[in-house]
Formats: C-alpha cells, structure tokens, sequence
C-alpha cells in the first residue's frame, strides 16, 4: 500500500477515536445522535483534509497533482457539516432541543480537520475543551446564581374567569415572579386558559419548580394545568 494512503488512514484512525469520545458524552446523555454520526463527521473531514495535503499523490501520478486548495475545502466541509446539524435543531413551544448536538457534530469536523493536517495534539486538547464545554460548564453554571424558567398552562373550570393577582401571590410566595410580558388569556366558548412562563433563581432555583408542580392543583378554581420547563438544549 502507498505511504500516502498509509498517512491518510493512520490520521482518519486518530480522528475516528477523538470522534467517538465526544459523541459518546451526547449519547450517555441519551441525545438523538449517536457516536457513529460523530466519528463518520470526523472521519470524512480528516480523510478530505489530509488527501488535500497530498494533492502531489493525486491519481498516482505528480505531473496531475491539482495544487488543490486545503483553505478551500475546509472552508466547505464546515458549510456542509453546519446544514446536517441544522437538521438536528427542532423547536416545540418555548423549547428548542438539539442546539448543543447540532453544535458539537460541527465542532467534531473541526476536530478531524486539525488531525487531517496533522495538528493532533491540538485535536486532542480541542477535544478535552470541548468535553469540558458540555459537562464541567453546565455544573458549574448550577451552582453560580441564575433563573429557570417554566411555561405553565391554567384551564379554568367551567363559568370560572382567571384570576391573575391570585396566581401571582401563589408564585410571590414561594419565589417565583411571571415574566409579564409571556401572560396571555384565551376563551374557547366555555372555559378560560391562562398562559405565562414564570422564572426562579437561587441555588435552589430547580428544585423549585417540583414545589410548584405539586402545589399548583390546590389553587382554586384551576380545572387542571401543564406545566413545561424551558430549555435551548
């Protein structure tokens, strides 16, 4: 076999592993994508980079090497990765899931493009960062003060008109204010629905939200509620 084609997969094996570790952290988080989208991303872009550093070799033959442009076809593996992760980004209500897979799928091309021009370290010590990025920051972030939020949805029995002032004092009360400009009130010929998203901060900000879910049915006259926290997973 060719030393050239030796090089290409001795690198593509290095950007296969490094591909793994970081999609295995989105899979042990049970997240759509698993590790084999991740290693064939990192795979196909340190394949392309590294053969493109090779050009000389092209089609066996140097007198038809094509001086092909590596600048260029980073350029366009990361255009094409950004549309595959876009894929993955799906919107319902106040939620939006997929923005740190669809995100770290395209930081993965980079990862097998620094292999694929022989920056391994530089690979590994993206990696680690990268890791670090998606499981030592949102720990910390829990223990720094901040809000989280949730979009509550109250049915009203039967002839029963909201009560906006009632809520908000239940809320008041266990230190959670509504984002005013989130209410909004519907009337569907029989019953009234009340819409907000309400917020706490603290420490403690998410174990409040289960004291509010379990607190909410004794609020009189609600009928029944659903409550959904927000997230930009």
């Amino acid at each position: 076999m060719p030393a050239a084609d030796l090089e290409v997969i001795e690198y593509t094996a290095i950007a296969l592993l490094l591909g793994w570790i970081v999609g295995y952290e989105r899979v042990f988080r049970g997240r759509a994508a698993g590790t084999q989208v991740y290693c064939l991303v990192s795979m196909a872009c340190c394949a392309l980079t590294a053969a493109t550093g090779l050009s000389p070799n092209w089609f066996g033959r140097p007198e038809m090497a094509s001086g092909a442009s590596t600048t260029a076809l980073v350029g366009c593996l990361l255009t094409g990765i950004g549309f595959l992760g876009a894929g993955i980004i799906m919107r319902t209500g106040t939620n939006v899931r997929g923005l740190t897979t669809a995100a770290s799928i395209w930081a993965t091309s980079a990862i097998g493009i620094l292999v694929g021009i022989h920056f391994v370290f530089a690979a590994v010590g993206l990696t680690a960062m990268f890791l670090a990025a998606m499981v030592l920051l949102p720990w910390a972030e829990g223990l720094l003060p901040g809000r989280a939020a949730m979009l509550v949805t109250l049915r009203y029995r039967e002839g029963m008109r909201p009560e906006e002032e009632k809520i908000r004092a239940f809320l008041d009360e266990r230190r959670f204010s509504i984002q005013a400009e989130t209410v909004t009130a519907s009337f569907d010929g029989s019953r009234y629905l009340l819409e907000f998203v309400t917020s706490a901060s603290g420490r403690n900000r998410h174990h409040l939200l289960g004291r509010v879910v379990a607190e909410l049915a004794q609020v009189q006259p609600i009928e029944s509620f659903t409550v959904a926290r927000t997230s930009r997973g």
